[in-house]
């Protein structure tokens, strides 16, 4: 049961069902990559902005802790015109070098922090450019995929009943033998002759399977690539 007809008509549904789903093509991809990226962004972008938070909150601190060792220092510069005897003045020297070593570790941490929340600002700044273009692409693509499922939704399902119908009246070995074939073959089982030569691979085909294919004789297939072959008028 089945002809060489029906075999041409399955190989037209499948290949336009094949058309749908490069149509798709990997944009289901694109978007589950793009949907990734937005997010590793997105939380980036809290990250620099929770970092910049604690960086603020520590320069306060720095600048209240230099102003309180200034005004130590300040004071016990003041108090060296007071000191009568010379291990006074070396104790509050002393005092005032170990005040200044302090100062400058907490203004060396307040320029270290002040870098970081440069950089972080051009950072975040960046990335919520780059978040914006890309959450732009990414509700563009989605809109494009849901366009293209929506359209193909109506032909997907009356190519898929037409498929069903005609594999009904293809017998189950002949049905096989396509599927195995269409699989090998990049979804392309039957084709047309050019000329004398089987125009899925090329190779020239004998002068009888020739005449036999053009008079449908009987079902033929390229002795090369195994493919079903037909004569088109």
């Amino acid at each position: 049961m089945g002809s060489i007809q029906d075999i041409i008509e399955l190989q037209k549904i499948d290949s336009q069902l094949q058309e749908l789903e490069e149509l798709l093509g990997d944009l289901p991809v694109q978007v589950d990559e793009l949907t990734t990226e937005e997010a590793t962004l997105r939380s980036s972008v809290e990250k620099g902005k929770a970092r910049l938070k604690e960086i603020e909150v520590s320069l306060s601190k720095a600048d209240l802790r230099v102003s309180e060792l200034k005004g130590k220092i300040n004071k016990l510069k003041d108090q060296l015109f007071l000191v009568t005897s010379n291990k006074q003045y070396d104790a509050l020297m002393q005092e005032i070098d170990f005040l200044k070593e302090k100062l400058d570790r907490v203004e060396t941490e307040d320029i270290e922090l002040l870098e970081e929340k440069s950089r972080l600002e051009e950072q975040v700044k960046s990335q919520e450019l780059n978040l914006t273009t890309l959450s732009a692409n990414l509700t563009k693509q989605l809109g494009n995929l849901q366009e293209c499922m929506t359209e193909s939704a109506d032909l997907k399902e009356k190519l898929e009943q037409q498929r069903k119908e005609k594999i009904a009246v293809i017998d189950v070995t002949l049905l096989a033998r396509y599927d195995r074939i269409r699989h090998a073959r990049d979804g392309l089982a039957v084709v047309p002759l050019t000329g004398n030569a089987c125009s899925g691979c090329g190779s020239m085909v004998p002068p009888q399977t020739v005449a036999d294919v053009k008079a449908r004789r009987r079902i033929c297939t390229c002795d090369v690539c195994n493919r079903f072959l037909y004569w088109e008028k």
